[in-house]
């Protein structure tokens, strides 16, 4: 039974590596070739079994998307709330629609909204009636940060958009889950550290603020504040030996119980008491996978099956494979069920032998137990996050037992207190406030140092999955191969560390949605053109964009910042990138970005073509128009100017605004790219940069018809055409000096093509 199970667990992971889903004449194939095999061959007909699961869910999503015309214009849809909410000026949160415009829906479909304004408290569990504004699900794809539509997709949620402020918006039914009613009583309490209060309470992490999540990442503690297996199991372990305790209390005084068997019955009120607890967490993944697990380790129990822990894992995987087989395209999932495996193997390698509960022990084996997780998920996180904690194992071996044995007990208390003796249940939070306070102070105290985490730049997966091989041969016993050669497991990790010296400098058109930001490297040193959008929300390009980029590639420091003028598009997240990384010099058109001015980096010239005076024009044909070039090629930047600074730098500058690639102006605007430009310049590359469906339609169909009439002539390859909303981040890597070719890679073909990310 494990080998099969094995084998479609093994066929639906590889789904993690589909560039396109197979077709449905396929999965119909596959179907019936399980059948065939099922006898002589039923691994083979399990492993087809997992592809046509995968497969067939992939295509059901397909299905549930919405069409054009629902996409074109805005709709009415009514659904239920089902994100947690506190008041604020904008909100976002997720809707299940059951009804669109006049149609009532089989099947519900979630979508993601925003909603600046509200007229009324939006809460948890409200019947709503919304005019939106939707679009399908997408998200910027760049090298590096978090991946939006990959996040979407693992949510299955089907569009995001925002609800359109008018008459049509309507409050059905103000009734909200008992979890809301839960986060709005803590809100209530006004604790100076609710933030973390109420994400250790019921899972809400909404209050939490960018340094909070810096503070979290750099301190290993993100699996304290996510309801998940260690939180449950410690509910799971109080509730067993409460009910234990209290069953026999009573069954010992009543002689017509003496027949019950206790350890069963303390096991079903426990499973009852995590499911409520995960009620509170609102259902996640990461609980409801604890939850999935207990339950079966509990049914095999109480049914006296003697299963090994292998065995529960595999069964456990697979029934969540059947149930939430999305959560496999999120990274959470690979996170903890990396983490209870390892658990595993720590209890298999160093049993627990000695008999009855001894302090010295549990607390040597919490010990274990932390030390081989830290070390272990080490790849994993620096593979995902691009650095390694050094204070994270000495932390997590206060928080651990902290949160467990102290904070989240008294959260529990106070949470069912409120109810009854809401006093009392203030005083806990309060103690829990003050705990809490005086433990971030300890964190902000233990980063503060600088060897507190280590910035390492992005290395291949296999890479990292060599380190995490060689560091489970690390703690197995011998196995007849001698320990040093497993060193050799880490020379690729090692060679990567020793960073070769690369004679080509490279350009990156970065997807930085409606807006432009173009980051140029060479010898890991950096000028930066432009740095997109922030928005009220707190939302900005550097964070998101930029400084995980700059991490990944190891560049800890920005020798130019080039802004091409003052609109937010261009400029907006400029403040962002001057608080998170150095940068040596910011040029503008009110200082060094002027007609005539040059410079050499790296041997590298930069030329500023425009504009001669900046207050004679508009913000936008005020724009600073740069070239970068070396002998052989050369990158044309030239901001939001329109066709009339085009003639006037063709008459000016003729052939020397001849470039290999073209940023096309103002984002592929009509009002831009003139024929003449377009052939004074002779790109042989064309980037758009401008925003998925933008609602300005950029890039215009006249302009890509002009790029495509010169091409006709002779001028621009087809294939030299790319818009940032379709590809992604576009990379160019060029010979220098060299008449060699330029190598191209767009993120959605190239790097990250995965059907699932890019649907």
């Amino acid at each position: 039974m494990d080998s099969k199970l094995f084998s479609f667990i093994a066929a639906a992971i590889s789904s993690l590596i589909w560039t396109n889903l197979p077709s449905i004449f396929s999965i119909i194939l596959l179907l019936g070739a399980s059948f065939l095999f099922a006898k002589q061959f039923i691994h083979l007909a399990y492993f087809f079994i997992g592809i046509v699961w995968m497969a067939s869910v992939g295509h059901w999503q397909y299905s549930l998307q919405l069409s054009s015309e629902q996409t074109s214009k805005s709709i009415v849809v009514i659904g239920e709330i089902t994100t947690l909410i506190h008041k604020r000026q904008e909100v976002r949160f997720n809707l299940k629609v059951t009804q669109i415009n006049t149609n009532k829906l089989s099947l519900s479909r979630n979508i993601r909204v925003s909603w600046r304004q509200p007229p009324w408290l939006v809460q948890q569990g409200q019947i709503v009636k919304l005019e939106v504004k939707l679009k399908p699900p997408h998200g910027l794809a760049n090298e590096a940060g978090f991946n939006y539509q990959q996040w979407l997709f693992s949510k299955g949620i089907i569009a995001t958009g925002y609800v359109k402020g008018t008459s049509e918006n309507e409050l059905l039914q103000n009734v909200i889950t008992s979890r809301q009613a839960l986060l709005n009583k803590i809100l209530n309490l006004e604790l100076d550290n609710v933030a973390w209060i109420s994400a250790l309470t019921v899972g809400y992490r909404g209050l939490l603020e960018q340094q909070d999540w810096l503070l979290v990442q750099q301190s290993g503690i993100a699996h304290l504040i996510a309801i998940s297996g260690l939180h449950l199991a410690m509910v799971a372990s109080a509730s067993y030996f409460i009910f234990v305790w209290v069953a026999a209390a009573i069954v010992s005084r009543v002689y017509r119980l003496h027949h019950l068997n206790l350890h069963v019955v303390a096991m079903v009120l426990t499973i009852l008491t995590t499911f409520w607890y995960s009620s509170i967490a609102g259902f996640g993944l990461p609980t409801l996978r604890a939850w999935l697990m207990l339950s079966i380790a509990a049914l095999l129990v109480v049914n006296n099956k003697n299963i090994k822990i292998y065995r529960q894992l595999l069964i456990g995987f697979s029934v969540f494979l059947i149930l939430f087989p999305l959560s496999i395209y999120g990274l959470s999932f690979w996170l903890s069920y990396t983490a209870v495996i390892i658990i595993c193997f720590v209890f298999w390698r160093w049993p627990v032998t000695k008999a009855g509960f001894s302090f010295t022990t549990a607390f040597s084996s919490m010990l274990r137990v932390q030390l081989c997780l830290t070390f272990l998920m080490l790849p994993i996180v620096a593979w995902q996050f691009s650095y390694v904690s050094i204070v994270s194992p000495f932390i997590n071996l206060i928080a651990v037992p902290l949160v467990t044995l102290c904070l989240l007990p008294l959260c529990l208390l106070a949470t069912l207190l409120l109810w009854v003796y809401p006093d009392l249940a203030a005083l806990l939070f309060g103690w829990v406030d003050y705990l809490i306070g005086l433990s971030l102070n300890a964190l902000k105290s233990f980063i503060a140092f600088p060897w507190a985490s280590i910035d390492l730049a992005a290395m291949p997966f296999v890479v990292w999955a060599q380190v995490f091989i060689a560091m489970i041969l690390v703690f197995l016993p011998n196995f007849g191969v001698s320990k040093k050669c497993i060193a050799l497991l880490f020379l690729p990790f090692l060679s990567f560390l020793m960073q070769s010296k690369d004679t080509n400098w490279k350009i990156d058109i970065l997807d930085v949605g409606q807006g432009s930001s173009v980051l140029i490297t060479k010898n890991l040193k950096a000028i930066i053109y432009d740095v997109g959008a922030s928005y009220p929300s707190g939302f900005n390009m550097a964070d998101s964009v930029l400084l995980p980029i700059l991490k990944s590639k190891g560049i800890k420091e920005v020798d130019i910042v080039i802004v091409s003028h003052g609109d937010n598009d261009h400029a907006g997240s400029l403040p962002f990138l001057l608080n998170g990384i150095a940068i040596k010099k910011v040029m503008t058109t009110a200082g060094l970005c002027r007609e005539g001015y040059q410079f050499n980096w790296q041997s590298l010239n930069i030329d500023v073509f425009w504009p001669d005076d900046p207050l004679k024009y508009d913000d936008n044909n005020s724009s600073c128009v740069v070239k970068v070039s070396d002998k052989t090629h050369a990158v044309l930047l030239p901001g939001d100017i329109d066709k009339t600074i085009e003639d006037l730098l063709v008459e000016k500058y003729g052939e020397n605004l001849n470039a290999d690639i073209l940023l096309a102006p103002h984002h592929g605007s009509n009002t831009s790219s003139s024929t003449v430009f377009i052939e004074a310049v002779n790109p042989q590359f064309v980037v758009f940069s401008q925003g998925f469906m933008n609602r300005w339609r950029f890039p215009r169909t006249e302009v890509i018809e002009r790029y495509q009439q010169v091409f006709k002539q002779g001028h621009i390859p087809l294939n030299g055409t790319y818009t940032t909303s379709e590809t992604g981040q576009v990379s160019f890597s060029l010979p220098f000096d060299s008449v060699g070719p330029i190598q191209v890679k767009t993120h959605r073909q190239d790097i990250y093509p995965y059907w699932y990310a890019n649907m």
